[in-house]
């Protein structure tokens, strides 16, 4: 029973401390979705020093990892996207069997050609390649060392 007089006489007090719990955590959640998709972030890992380092002198050093590496399409497709891969990475980065250079999937590279569809769509909208649109072409054909060059020294194609 005093459970109940508590409840009731205290019941705005636990509305608010319930809002503000709330309101903490969605916000800290928000940092981290935002701090775990940096170049900061991602360059931590062993396995990814060679991507970092590339990327750091790409024509796209600006652009963090996720604007290519994730999907934008719609929010939920990537947040599970972003907690599948991170979990992928995590695995493979503790138990250390990455390969010395790190290769897209099919899938990666398919989301990865959306990207670049995405950025450029004004460009690519007068671009035809085999009399098809450039939303069926893959620019990873021609321009696979943009972002991360061919070695430790390269960062793609530089326009200044």
């Amino acid at each position: 029973m005093k459970i109940k007089e508590c409840l009731k006489s205290n019941a705005l007090k636990f509305l608010a401390g319930g809002f503000v719990i709330g309101a903490v955590f969605v916000c800290f959640a928000n940092l981290m979705l935002h701090a775990t998709g940096t170049k900061t972030f991602c360059g931590q890992c062993h396995s990814m020093q060679h991507e970092a380092a590339t990327f750091a002198v790409s024509s796209h050093r600006e652009l963090d990892c996720i604007e290519c590496h994730l999907p934008h399409d719609n929010f939920p497709h990537y947040l599970i996207e972003k907690g599948r891969t991170g979990m992928v990475d995590m695995y493979h980065e503790v138990i250390r069997d990455y390969p010395e250079r790190i290769k897209l999937d099919g899938d990666a590279r398919k989301m990865v050609n959306q990207n670049c569809l995405r950025c450029h769509e004004s460009t690519m909208s007068y671009v035809y390649l085999n009399n098809q649109p450039s939303g069926n072409s893959d620019c990873m054909k021609c321009h696979s060392r943009i972002a991360h060059g061919s070695n430790h020294l390269e960062g793609g194609i530089k326009i200044d």
